[in-house]
């Protein structure tokens, strides 16, 4: 068997993922498996088990122990890859399952955080159970999002493979250039508060927020900080979901004839 090193250059080169919060630890996860016969489909199974036992461990109190269960959830997230580079296992189900943990997973997750800070079943934040219900929702409508284009794509190849191309002349066009930003302080700070969004980040400021209200704000009522954060998230999902439908709208046929020019 290779070592920890020898693996990740195998299977961790060019791979998506966060470098520090997944891949520094899903290769000790990964290389007892490489061994047995548990297969890629397999793994990605247990990491939606997983994905939902850590909602219901939130909303049933466990709060921490939800957390650790999600964390876990997303090393697993880049097990299942790990696992089928090295064994050569690929299938289209496989990649099936991953895109359904994305679009489950986090969202559940912080509907289940909703819930807990607004305090159901008994003394209900109204204010915090909307926005985080409206953000949970978005969520997953964000992520879909990001793939219409190619679905619009494949739809659009489905209606015309059929019938004869028509042949015209080829133009030369030059597309027109994307406004560019210094990268200042103010676009670093939006693509950060944006990157807190993926669901290892979002585990992380959780976890502080709960650290928080237990050692900073002990005795007070309810979840005042993990409220905050609850509709920090909710409000900016929102916000984020609406600039990306609007933005998608003027840019679907550019991101559709750049995917046909790869094809």
């Amino acid at each position: 068997m290779e070592s920890i090193k020898e693996l990740r250059v195998m299977l961790q080169t060019n791979v998506l993922g966060h470098p520090i919060l997944q891949r520094v630890l899903s290769i000790y996860l990964t290389r007892p498996l490489l061994s047995t016969s548990v297969t890629p489909n397999q793994v990605t199974v247990f990491m939606l088990l997983l994905g939902t036992a850590a909602a219901a461990a939130i909303f049933a109190g466990w709060f921490l122990t939800g957390l650790l269960l999600a964390y876990l959830n997303v090393l697993f997230d880049a097990v299942d890859g790990e696992v089928a580079r090295y064994k050569k296992v690929y299938s289209q189900r496989g990649v099936y399952l991953d895109l359904i943990n994305h679009l489950w997973t986090g969202a559940v997750i912080f509907l289940a955080v909703t819930l807990y800070a607004a305090g159901l079943p008994t003394d209900v934040q109204m204010p915090v159970l909307l926005v985080g219900i409206l953000g949970a929702l978005a969520m997953p409508v964000r992520r879909a999002n990001g793939d219409l284009h190619r679905v619009m794509m494949v739809r659009k190849h489905l209606e015309t493979a059929e019938r004869p191309a028509p042949v015209q002349k080829k133009e030369q066009h030059t597309a027109a250039p994307e406004a560019r930003f210094s990268p200042g302080f103010l676009r670093r700070l939006t693509q950060s508060v944006y990157d807190l969004h993926e669901l290892a980040p979002m585990l992380i400021v959780l976890f502080l927020g709960a650290m928080a209200e237990q050692y900073l704000l002990p005795g007070r009522a309810g979840h005042p900080v993990l409220s905050w954060v609850v509709i920090f998230y909710g409000a900016t999902s929102c916000l984020y979901l609406l600039r990306e439908v609007v933005g998608g709208y003027y840019a679907i046929e550019r991101r559709i004839n750049s995917l046909a020019e790869r094809l």
